[in-house]
């Protein structure tokens, strides 16, 4: 009777836990931040869209995982992942780190550019890191301009996601060292420790080609998304085989 008991017992108890598991909202997982003292706490964290990719880099909240039961968090109880002020989170092996990353369409190239040497700040967001070594790859999505309205557009929501899915761009980082595009990088300084990579690259047997000037920002041979992605992890594969020890 007290084996039939305590089964029961452990019955009740797993389908309250099964119950739990299914009720959590997709949106929030249990994970942890960083902060710029490098104080590690574990907590909950809710981006806005699973769905949108770039959700995962701005407008992060967090709150006591204790509350990470699938009710609805009261906003006052959340915490706003300020990018600078927050340098790390992650979850499920996820993990994103600060970035200063200058937001450029393909047709605004030339123009984005312009404005930086003018002087123009870049703008503070998170990318996931892909790849951690001596240089580590973050992934950068696009995030596009939506307006109120747009939201109620299942069909254009759609494009952004597609977009912005297939377009993102690849950053490489040093330890101490500022994120940069990889397709803006000086090759030659930032990785003057491998000479095997520059003189590759400058023989252009890479996929990515050295770049020239600001007409050279213009052509239609730059890559993006996957094919940047892969091009970028040829490089950093030689790198890590010639010159990462």
């Amino acid at each position: 009777m007290k084996n039939l008991v305590s089964g029961m017992l452990l019955l009740v108890i797993m389908s309250h836990v099964s119950i739990a598991q299914k009720t959590t909202r997709e949106n929030q997982f249990e994970g942890y931040v960083i902060t710029s003292d490098m104080v590690k706490s574990d907590v909950a964290i809710e981006v806005e869209d699973i769905h949108q990719p770039w959700s995962f880099q701005e407008n992060i909240k967090y709150f006591d995982k204790v509350l990470l039961t699938g009710a609805r968090v009261k906003r006052e109880l959340k915490k706003l992942c300020i990018p600078g002020e927050i340098i790390e989170y992650g979850f499920a092996g996820r993990k994103f780190v600060h970035v200063n990353y200058y937001v450029k369409g393909n047709e605004e190239l030339l123009t984005s550019t312009l404005s930086k040497i003018k002087g123009d700040k870049n703008t503070d967001y998170f990318a996931e890191v892909i790849k951690e070594g001596k240089v580590s790859l973050l992934r950068f999505y696009q995030p596009p301009v939506i307006a109120e309205e747009d939201n109620y557009n299942e069909e254009l929501m759609k494009e952004y996601i597609e977009a912005s899915s297939m377009g993102y761009d690849i950053l490489v980082a040093r330890p101490g060292q500022k994120a940069q595009s990889i397709e803006d990088v000086g090759f030659k300084g930032f990785f003057e420790d491998c000479d095997f990579v520059v003189k590759k690259y400058e023989a252009e047997r890479y996929k990515m080609k050295p770049s020239k000037g600001l007409k050279a920002l213009l052509k239609s041979d730059r890559l993006s998304g996957i094919k940047l992605e892969t091009a970028a992890r040829s490089i950093l594969a030689d790198y890590d085989a010639h010159c990462a020890k």
